[in-house]
């Protein structure tokens, strides 16, 4: 499959700073793959949303879900409003069926990835999930 004419839009919303560093330096290496917007908290990504993004088209979220200062599911309805079809992407150290189950069906998420698995194979999985091939 041939790559899209333009990047997907990525935002990394991660609190552990090392982590989210790492995984955006990646994924900015994929060509397929554009990070718009880093946040470590809630209040982070609403205020990177607030600013419009550069353009403000989101095709992708990628979301930690334990956040200093709430659960990651709050900001999903949110993310969604302002961008409908964009892929929501868990990272998750504890990948329990249930809560993988009650994520893709109450929650809205397109897809749940260990956060255990190395960098390169979650922008594989960005790519596949998001669109980008």
């Amino acid at each position: 499959m041939s790559a899209p004419t333009t990047p997907l839009k990525v935002m990394l919303l991660e609190d552990e700073t090392a982590f989210r560093e790492a995984l955006a330096f990646v994924l900015a290496k994929e060509p397929e793959l554009e990070v718009v917007a880093q946040a470590g908290s809630l209040a982070e990504a609403r205020q990177a949303l607030d600013g419009g993004l550069g353009g403000g088209r989101l095709d992708v979220a990628l979301l930690d879900l334990a956040l200093p200062d709430g659960d990651g599911t709050e900001l999903i309805a949110e993310l969604r409003l302002s961008n409908p079809t964009m892929k929501v992407m868990v990272l998750s150290a504890t990948i329990w069926p249930r809560r993988v189950e009650e994520l893709l069906l109450r929650a809205e998420v397109d897809a749940v990835i260990d956060k255990w698995k190395a960098p390169t194979q979650i922008a594989r999985e960005v790519r596949r999930e998001g669109g980008g091939g």
